[in-house]
């Protein structure tokens, strides 16, 4: 997680626990039996919490080198000490995550928000069987123990796109409660379609094309 909590430029009418639908709820369930999940059937099985606050891109990374790359097994901590650690300050960017990736012979794509058609390329990205998605994204909560609000920026992977309901599928790795989630494209989009005062850019997403396509092409 992005610690930015003095952040207050997202959208402030956007609570997050109140936009989600667990996966494991009867709701939950019926939009799942009818997307397209096939992102969800390669990363489920390598899905883990994240090891620190700040660990959410790193978890995401983590996640996807196990479960694109054979014979892979990389921990959170072996990311952070052999190369993430050169490149987190108050949390990571989406240029550093890109950076790590490229590092293992997966090159992503990066998409800003500010790109024109930006919510037309998410859509094809994540309906793309080939393509693996991690989103950066704004995110508001209310806390009971404290005076204010903690509003900060969050990495995800995308797991799945039901048309019907327009709902993603999230796998959140600092939700130990709720880690796979329903949210609507459009809350989301609002939620990318921010800045990230860190790195001084928009916020957006990042694309890998699975490494399996790109050798048998």
């Amino acid at each position: 997680m992005l610690k930015s909590q003095d952040q207050s430029d997202g959208p402030l009418d956007l609570w997050y626990l109140s936009l989600i639908t667990c996966v494991t709820s009867p709701d939950g369930q019926d939009v799942f039996t009818t997307s397209l999940h096939h992102a969800f059937d390669r990363l489920h099985p390598h899905f883990e919490l994240q090891q620190r606050e700040d660990f959410c891109g790193i978890a995401c990374v983590a996640i996807l080198l196990n479960s694109l790359l054979p014979y892979s097994k990389w921990t959170q901590s072996d990311l952070y000490s052999t190369i993430a650690h050169a490149h987190m300050s108050d949390g990571i960017s989406l240029a550093a995550l890109s950076h790590i990736l490229t590092t293992f012979g997966l090159p992503p794509v990066i998409r800003y928000s500010d790109e024109e058609r930006f919510e037309e390329k998410f859509l094809q990205d994540i309906k793309n069987p080939h393509h693996f998605v991690v989103v950066n994204y704004w995110r508001q909560f209310e806390w009971p123990t404290k005076d204010l609000p903690l509003r900060c920026g969050h990495f995800s992977l995308v797991a799945a796109y039901n048309e019907v309901t327009n709902r993603i599928l999230i796998l959140d790795t600092s939700d130990s409660i709720r880690p796979y989630h329903w949210l609507d494209l459009q809350h989301l989009m609002r939620m990318m379609c921010t800045r990230d005062d860190t790195a001084a850019m928009p916020r957006g997403y990042l694309i890998v094309v699975d490494p399996k396509f790109e050798s048998e092409k």
